[in-house]
């Protein structure tokens, strides 16, 4: 059996694809864009368009608050209200502190995920003439020649992050599922670009249902799966940086969470949520990422990408480090930048107060109390190790190097304990809930948690018990705004907030336009299919 190992590179690889503004579209013959014709003629074009989709994940976007994906968790986090801004002297992530999407983030999010998908596109490309041969050996479990071997597994990665990008894109530019006005037969949404458009040569294409784009990312999802998984027998991702097929499905568990829906059928005869269950177990059945052990709650600074339980991460190096603009520099008070300066951003202090109040939850010591100096902050959660008693400013970390995660094995619990009680099997759902939450449980605080559990008996202590442990634990990680669309509906906010202190906020009636983007007006200009029509904030064309 053969294990090749290959080197992803740490910087920018040396050709840039650009667009004409927001569109995106690779058939532009302005401003440098590299035609699809151009492409095929580039050596290892596959290899290039890998390394560009992954430099994406933590490219400094040109401001302190784009900073790739980490940068992009922060919005929702902080939109959703579990992440409070106390102060802002200056400026970065306020207007989503205020509860506001303005032009820029949107503009952001819809380049950032379209240039992914427009990389993907053009690496689809670059191996079409050998898919059948790729598929064969998936099919045969035969070990293939060493160019499919390596075409294979880069194919699997594209095609699971090309159903992660417009999963991402249904996330911030659709109203809640639960909150459509039409079904996701009837209701436009996106855009779609495979490389069939590419190809043609199209320039623009129109609004797809959301039900079609979820198609599109099931389709590319479930065939990633399948690949990756078939391929890992012989050949290893040689960093956490890059996809492999666990991964793939808990991002396609979470993409059928979102979805929703226990009446229509996805494939095979299941629905969204079995769908969902079944790929977090079989995540979590693999025992390749271990949950979190108590012990290391308050030791590991969420900063190390050689974590057991991280599943998809970004080793920062000098190279890759983006220094002031970076989570890290954004949030922990121990590292030189805005949240040591005073731009402090900690947990919802109503949510901290919840922590509290179980009287069993260790991870209440994630975070400082209100009564310290930088009150709320995650001083125990996403912090240096190496500086963690510092606040000096001129003793914190100045090197930036702290590792950037992207998942955890904790969200495949989750999604799992979710997935069950959305499909009515309370029982499942706490012995999920159960699993992650024994690794949470303070030092002689067993009686109390005991009691807690044996509280899960209704369906509405499940759901409350899922949304808190959502909203806790993967608090900081870009999971905020979905726990917020899916299952809390309206919060009301504690009193750490710069804005909206005290507020109730809800994605129920005409609130709900603060928590999704508009298709910016750059595509409805250069997009030919959207430039003569109105779209309304749901989305729908008006002629």
């Amino acid at each position: 059996m053969k294990n090749v190992k290959y080197l992803f590179a740490a910087l920018v690889m040396g050709v840039t694809f650009t667009s004409c503004g927001d569109s995106f579209l690779t058939q532009y013959p302005e401003g440098g864009v590299l035609l699809a014709e151009q492409y095929e003629k580039l050596p290892d074009n596959l290899k290039g368009s890998i390394l560009g989709i992954y430099s994406k994940l933590y490219e400094y976007g040109g401001d302190h608050d784009t900073f790739g994906q980490r940068g992009i968790d922060m919005y929702g986090d902080i939109a959703s209200g579990d992440m409070a801004m106390a102060k802002s002297n200056y400026g970065w992530f306020e207007s989503y502190e205020r509860g506001y999407f303005y032009a820029y983030a949107p503009s952001y999010l819809w380049s950032y995920y379209y240039d992914i998908i427009n990389l993907a596109n053009l690496g689809a490309m670059a191996v079409e003439n050998n898919v059948k041969e790729i598929l064969e050996a998936v099919d045969s479990e035969e070990e293939p020649r060493e160019e499919i071997l390596l075409q294979g597994f880069y194919y699997g990665q594209i095609l699971a992050i090309r159903g992660w990008a417009y999963a991402g894109l249904l996330n911030y530019f659709c109203k809640p599922m639960d909150q459509l006005d039409g079904t996701m037969d009837e209701v436009k949404a996106i855009p779609v670009y495979t490389e069939t458009e590419v190809k043609r040569g199209d320039l623009g294409a129109p609004l797809s249902t959301i039900a079609a784009v979820y198609d599109r990312l099931y389709e590319d999802l479930s065939q990633g799966i399948d690949i990756l998984a078939a391929y890992e027998k012989w050949i290893s991702r040689s960093s956490k940086l890059e996809v492999n097929a666990d991964v793939a499905r808990v991002i396609l568990a979470y993409a059928m969470l979102n979805h929703g829906d226990k009446e229509t059928i996805i494939a095979d005869g299941k629905n969204a949520y079995q769908i969902a269950l079944e790929q977090a177990k079989a995540v979590i059945d693999g025992g390749h990422f271990p949950l979190m052990k108590q012990k290391e709650l308050l030791t590991t600074g969420f900063s190390d990408v050689k974590a057991d339980n991280w599943m998809w991460a970004e080793d920062v190096t000098v190279e890759t480090s983006t220094a002031l603009a970076s989570f890290f520099g954004q949030v922990d008070i121990h590292t030189y930048s805005y949240a040591a300066a005073g731009d402090t951003k900690g947990i919802d202090s109503k949510l901290y107060d919840q922590i509290v109040e179980t009287g069993w939850d260790a991870r209440v010591g994630w975070f400082n109390a209100g009564s310290e100096s930088f009150p709320y902050c995650p001083n125990r959660k996403f912090y240096n190790p190496g500086t963690k008693n510092e606040t000096d400013l001129e003793k914190v970390d100045r090197e930036w190097l702290c590792d950037n995660v992207f998942m955890r094995v904790e969200a495949a619990y989750l999604i799992a304990a979710e997935a069950a009680w959305a499909n009515g099997d309370n029982t499942t759902a706490v012995s999920y809930i159960k699993q992650l939450c024994d690794e949470r449980v303070l030092d002689g605080k067993s009686d109390k948690y005991a009691s807690w559990i044996a509280g899960l008996n209704t369906t509405d202590a499940v759901k409350n018990a899922i949304a808190y442990n959502w909203r806790v634990e993967m608090w900081g990680e870009g999971f905020g705004l979905q726990t917020f669309r899916r299952l809390t509906k309206s919060v009301t906010l504690g009193t750490n907030h710069l804005s909206r202190s005290g507020e109730e906020i809800s994605v129920l009636g005409s609130d709900y336009s603060r928590y999704q983007c508009q298709i910016p007006s750059s595509e409805t200009r250069y997009n030919p299919y959207l430039a003569t029509t109105q779209l309304t904030k749901n989305n729908k064309p008006v002629n």
